[in-house]
């Protein structure tokens, strides 16, 4: 009997394809570029183009760039798990 096998995950996946890309359009002549940008319908000199978006002007950072907001979150369901049982005891959360 086989056992179930699971799929990437689809950041995953896309990671992949785009490390596979990565190279090929570092190669890329500049009107082979635009020409693939005309094909998906971008005009690349028109101002504000979604061609170049975050390639002429860097995107602002957030706040997800320097920190893990995942990891905040569980912290911070974690802590309102011990202040209720806490509370269900009759315990104040803030003494210690």
């Amino acid at each position: 009997m086989r056992i179930k096998m699971k799929g990437a995950a689809p950041a995953a996946a896309l990671t992949r394809i785009l490390a596979a890309l990565e190279q090929e359009l570092i190669d890329a002549s500049d009107e082979e570029i635009m020409e693939a940008a005309k094909d998906l319908g971008m005009n690349p000199y028109m101002k504000g183009s979604a061609a170049f978006l975050g390639l002429k002007y860097a995107a602002k950072p957030r706040l997800s760039d320097f920190f893990d907001l995942a990891a905040f979150g569980n912290a911070r369901i974690e802590i309102e798990r011990i202040a209720d049982a806490a509370r269900r005891e009759g315990k104040d959360p803030a003494d210690k």
